[in-house]
């Protein structure tokens, strides 16, 4: 998970979806395009307090996708941080279609269902039908109890043995105005967006030379920093695991 920082005031939530490259929320920007107002915190436990395994890195560029109507933006970071237990890209659903009923996980710093304000926490949900109050491209959740810094934050959901971020966390309060559900933007509609901007903002690193972005196997990778860290919400503290690396 990463703590999207506008002159060092926590702002909105993103993932790290490449080496260099964090995925949020549009919006989060509104107030400021400017890369040098910017930083990215990753590995933070606590907003308060703390953080031993956090970096902090600068932005060097911010891009919007030009899709009309559409709210994913892409940010460089200055330098390639570190991969650790804390660290890791999220893998991206690379198209996958998640129905209605499907599992998911919603990741962020404010207090959730009863949870400790200002500490990373992951809540349970599942998909579910968002009606005719939202976008073609969004994809919906039962109405959580989250803020406007979580916006930008990851929705994670179970294909078969894998985890994936299927959306990008909309403005939380927006998605109440409209009605009880929560509203995310669907990633199944940008893949080419989310690849060629990958390849835009740094050649790919050896291991994933053909896939800016992580492509996920199989095989999921248990994140100790995760279960003996974060607070889960209603999870019986299991974490949450991407297919190959870990969803925070």
């Amino acid at each position: 998970m990463a703590s999207l920082q506008r002159n060092g005031r926590h702002v909105c939530g993103g993932t790290l979806v490449a080496v260099d490259a964090v995925l949020s929320n549009a919006n989060c920007f509104s107030s400021s395009l400017t890369p040098t107002e910017w930083t990215v915190v990753l590995g933070r436990l606590k907003q308060n307090g703390s953080n031993p395994s956090e970096v902090t890195l600068n932005v060097t560029n911010i891009t919007l996708s030009t899709r009309d109507g559409s709210n994913i933006a892409v940010l460089r970071l200055a330098a390639r941080p570190g991969l650790s237990d804390a660290i890791q890209p999220v893998c991206l659903d690379n198209g996958q279609t998640f129905a209605v009923g499907s599992a998911c996980w919603v990741a962020g710093w404010s207090a959730g269902r009863g949870g400790e304000e200002g500490v990373l926490q992951e809540v349970q949900t599942s998909v579910e039908n968002c009606g005719n109050a939202s976008a073609s491209d969004s994809i919906c959740t039962g109405l959580l109890t989250l803020e406007p810094e979580d916006a930008g934050g990851p929705m994670m959901c179970k294909l078969g043995s894998s985890w994936f971020q299927a959306a990008v966390l909309s403005s939380p309060d927006a998605s109440r105005a409209a009605r009880a559900v929560m509203v995310f933007t669907s990633l199944s509609s940008f893949q080419s967006f989310l690849s060629s901007t990958g390849r835009h903002l740094h050649p790919a690193p050896l291991l994933y030379r053909n896939a800016p972005l992580p492509v996920c196997s199989k095989k999921s990778f248990r994140s100790e920093y995760l279960r003996r860290s974060v607070k889960l919400q209603g999870a019986n503290g299991r974490c949450c695991c991407c297919c190959c690396c870990c969803c925070f």
